[in-house]
């Protein structure tokens, strides 16, 4: 008989906030802005900076007791408009926190009535995120903030590109789920490059998260989304989401600019590979590329290969909803058996379907149920159920502070598909 717990022992999910925040890292020359303590802000920084080896550009307007009871109106005031004078942002985006959205901060209005009282502040892009704590996890803080992003600045006047501009390459709008790395991105803007397209990604952590060398560390990103390539999201031949939490953020590209919008649930596993690259295809009206179709054999070559070990294996699964279904539908796909499919909040858990039921679930619960399992695919937290139950443990998701290179790591497309294979069977070994 199944235990009903009615809390969390061990939490496998990451607040909104800290979603927000990733999206917001992804856009060139933006100040984040948390509204909130400087306990919040401390906190993400420090996961995200474990995670990826490079510190963290994120500002809190350091709200106080006395901020608490009052209530941080005139804090998030001040916090912007100290932002804009201080550091010269190009853009600034606001997050909340549970603490302003319990006590119900009115950011809109704030910023109305900042804007009022400085006009010079008038043209300053600010975009403003909702990601209370205690409504879902990093999937949906990410998701809303980046649909703020593309209703805030797809179209905002910029004084480098002109409103009649016309692209001399074809483009097309790249939405990432916050379920890929920055090597995901790489791949999938070269996937897309390969058909002759350029990419225009929002948000773009392949630039900014990367792993690049900088001479020293900044208030504001660097790298990332440029500030005009919002402005040329109307100009794209076609919208392509990546994951089904960035399926909204593409429908609103779709009824803004009347552009496609095709929307792709995983890109890890055969045939969600062959769905893009044939998506890709029509809409170039050009072959698929001579690379492509060899990196395709070389994956059936290893399904082959490997296809006696790879079948019936049990596997335990604990992750956000986007980067659990990828992985796990590629796993139904090569024959693995999943045993134990834990999301970290509701998104999507009645859109997306495995063999069995996908539920919500923490860390406690993966210990609990995973006892029969070959292996455990979860967040750097997850070892403490693996070493209990001694099953072996495959790194994924966020975050990852125990194992090197992990956000240059490759996990979609022909090539990325083969190496989490490789990866997962090198773990059972």
């Amino acid at each position: 008989m199944t235990k009903t717990r009615h809390y969390d022992g061990n939490p496998q999910k990451n607040s909104p906030a800290l979603g927000a925040t990733l999206a917001y890292l992804g856009v060139n020359g933006l100040l984040a802005l948390l509204h909130g303590s400087q306990g919040c802000s401390s906190f993400i920084r420090l996961q995200l900076s474990r995670h990826y080896k490079e510190p963290i550009p994120l500002n809190s307007t350091a709200l106080l007791e006395d901020s608490v009871i009052f209530g941080g109106w005139e804090h998030l005031k001040k916090g912007i408009a100290v932002a804009a004078d201080k550091y010269k942002p190009q853009i600034i985006g606001v997050m909340s926190t549970g603490l302003t959205e319990t006590f119900g901060d009115d950011m809109v209005s704030a910023l109305a009535s900042l804007r009022l009282e400085r006009p010079d502040l008038q043209d300053m892009p600010v975009v403003l995120s909702s990601t209370p704590d205690y409504i879902g996890s990093m999937q949906e803080g990410y998701q809303l903030t980046v649909e703020a992003l593309l209703t805030t600045l797809s179209g905002h006047p910029t004084k480098t590109l002109p409103s009649n501009f016309t692209e001399e390459v074809p483009t097309i709008a790249l939405l990432p789920g916050c379920h890929l790395t920055p090597g995901d991105v790489d791949e999938l803007k070269e996937l897309v490059m390969d058909f002759g397209f350029r990419p225009i990604t929002v948000p773009d952590l392949s630039i900014s998260l990367d792993g690049h060398a900088e001479l020293e560390a900044a208030p504001v990103v660097q790298g990332g989304t440029l500030l005009e390539d919002f402005q040329r999201l109307a100009k794209c031949s076609a919208c392509l989401s990546l994951g089904l939490s960035m399926a909204k953020a593409g429908e609103i590209l779709k009824q803004a600019y009347e552009i496609p919008h095709y929307n792709f649930p995983s890109l890890t596993g055969l045939g969600a590979t062959d769905t893009f690259i044939l998506t890709l295809a029509k809409i170039s009206g050009k072959p698929i590329p001579e690379k492509l179709l060899r990196q395709r054999s070389r994956l059936l070559d290893t399904l082959a290969d490997y296809h006696d070990q790879l079948g019936g294996q049990k596997i335990a699964i604990a992750l956000e909803m986007d980067l659990l279904y990828s992985l796990a539908s590629c796993l139904v796909e090569v024959g693995s058996e999943i045993s134990v499919a834990l999301a970290a909040s509701q998104a999507g858990i009645h859109k997306l379907s495995l063999p069995i039921p996908i539920e919500v679930g923490d860390l406690e619960t993966l210990e609990e149920r995973a006892g029969k399992s070959n292996l455990i695919i979860a967040n750097s937290n997850g070892r403490q159920a693996a070493g209990l139950l001694k099953i072996p443990h495959l790194r994924a998701g966020l975050p990852v502070f125990d194992r090197v290179g992990y956000p240059q790591k490759r996990w979609i497309g022909y090539e990325g598909t083969q190496q989490f294979l490789f990866d997962m069977l090198n773990s059972l070994s």
